[in-house]
């Protein structure tokens, strides 16, 4: 098992992707686990140790629009939308997915993705590519920001853990734009907001 304070939370993906295996580590919002979407085998065990349904794909972050475009589709409207967005806090975007992504990531044709504000983070995902994540805790379990919770519910199913003294307690703010209007999913936002974009 190695354990490093988020300073340290390249190497800690790195050696994770030498061994196929998911990481546990702090976001923007709350603690999440995952690995690069080029990773199958170490996304397919994050199914298993969270006893997820294959049904529920994972939340895809990235940390440009270079990426969005090789995983999603959207016009220049949409575009803007999601700069804006994204410029404001942490949301969560519903796109249409893009021919080829791999169906482990997308559910009805579309994919989840999110721009962290943590630096650290998007260096990463600049190194690494796009990485899942979706909360740290079990499925049916309520999530619980605690790492010594964390890593006790999580010791014997994963290997490798980043963590911070302060990480957030709230989840994303999720939008849909793959209708003609946005439809917010989760979290509390003024919606109408993005009609005068």
């Amino acid at each position: 098992m190695l354990i490093a304070p988020l300073r340290n939370l390249s190497e800690i993906f790195r050696q994770a992707l030498r061994q196929g295996e998911p990481v546990i580590f702090p976001t923007d919002t709350i603690y999440g686990i995952g690995a690069p979407l080029s990773d199958k085998k170490a996304n397919e065990k994050i199914f298993e140790i969270k006893g997820r349904d294959r049904t529920k794909p994972f939340p895809v972050l990235i940390s440009s629009f270079s990426q969005a475009e090789e995983l999603a589709h959207f016009d220049e409207h949409q575009k803007k939308i999601m700069d804006f967005l994204w410029s404001k806090g942490s949301f969560t975007i519903i796109l249409k997915a893009g021919k080829g992504v791999e169906e482990l990531y997308t559910l009805d044709g579309n994919i989840a993705l999110r721009v962290p504000f943590m630096p650290v983070l998007r260096q990463i995902i600049d190194e690494t590519g796009a990485i899942s994540a979706t909360s740290a805790n079990l499925s049916g379990v309520e999530y619980c920001g605690d790492f010594k919770t964390i890593l006790n519910t999580f010791k014997d199913l994963v290997h490798y853990y980043s963590f911070q003294d302060i990480t957030g307690q709230n989840s994303s703010v999720i939008i849909d734009l793959t209708h003609p209007k946005p439809i917010l999913i989760r979290g509390v936002f003024d919606i109408e907001t993005l009609s005068r974009i």
